[in-house]
Order: structure tokens, then sequence, then C-alpha cells
């Protein structure tokens, strides 16, 4: 949370400022982030189905925030950005499930060592790269298979 809380905070005020000062973008932001609420709220629930272990609920949480606001947000420009790759090169859906498993396995188990260790610099590095490899790996996945939904 600190990372986040760091990079959230550097830019936030600033951009809030900006969005309460102008009228006519106000209420597109808002239909912007009505998502984002629902999504927060689907991932506090599920903190909340694990909370009897605050760690794997916590880390739960952040896969299922991860993995929903990446299919909310970025699956429109992954889909545009696996139209322009697929013209290039022939990738199977397999391949795209091995490398996105194997970047989340990575960081979990940096985030497991980093807990185990009591390293913040690790904690924080691994949490960061759990978050990023869902926020990628989900909607390039699930664009991918609405291109291709037969392909293996």
């Amino acid at each position: 949370m600190q990372v986040f809380n760091a990079w959230y905070y550097s830019f936030s005020p600033s951009v809030a400022q900006f969005i309460a000062s102008n009228d006519p973008i106000r209420a597109p932001i808002r239909v912007f982030l009505y998502p984002l609420l629902g999504v927060l709220s689907v991932s506090a629930f599920t903190y909340s189905l694990f909370s009897a272990t605050p760690e794997f609920g916590i880390v739960t949480a952040g896969l299922v925030a991860s993995s929903l606001i990446g299919l909310t947000y970025f699956t429109v420009p992954a889909l545009i950005g696996m139209q322009a790759l697929l013209r290039k090169r022939r990738i199977s859906a397999r391949f795209l499930a091995k490398v996105s498993l194997a970047s989340l396995a990575i960081a979990l188990t940096m985030l497991t060592i980093g807990e185990v260790a009591g390293s913040f610099l690790t904690l924080a590095i691994a949490s960061s790269a759990v978050i990023l490899t869902c926020v990628i790996a989900v909607p390039t996945i699930a664009a991918f298979a609405m291109l291709h939904p037969n392909r293996k």
C-alpha cells in the first residue's frame, strides 16, 4: 500500500483539482469511474471471504481487483493491439497462458519470499509485479479469446 499511495498521491490531488474546476469534464469522468467502484466492491467482498487469513485475503483481493480493472479498462486497447500483433505473427493461446502464468508465478513467489524475509523492498516490487501482471495479462488473454474463440 505504501508503494501505491506514493504513486497515487504523487498526481491525484492535482488531477482531482483539475476535474473539480472543469464542469464539462466532471460528468464523463464520473461515468468512467463507476465501474471502478464496482470492481473495488467485488474486491472488498473477496477480502471479506478470506478475512480469517489477512495476508491471503489481501493478495486474493488484489488479484481480483487488478484483473477486473484490466478487463474493464484495458480490454479494448488490448483488442486493438492484439489485432495488429496477429497480423504480423502467429500467437497461440497456450503461449499467452504460459507467459502469463509464469509471470504471475514468479511475482507470487517473490511476494512469498518478501513476506517470509520481512523485506519491504521485495514486497513492494513483488506486489507491483503481481498487479501489473494481472492488469496486462487478463485483458490480453481476453482479447485473444475474443479474436480467436476456437484457437488453442
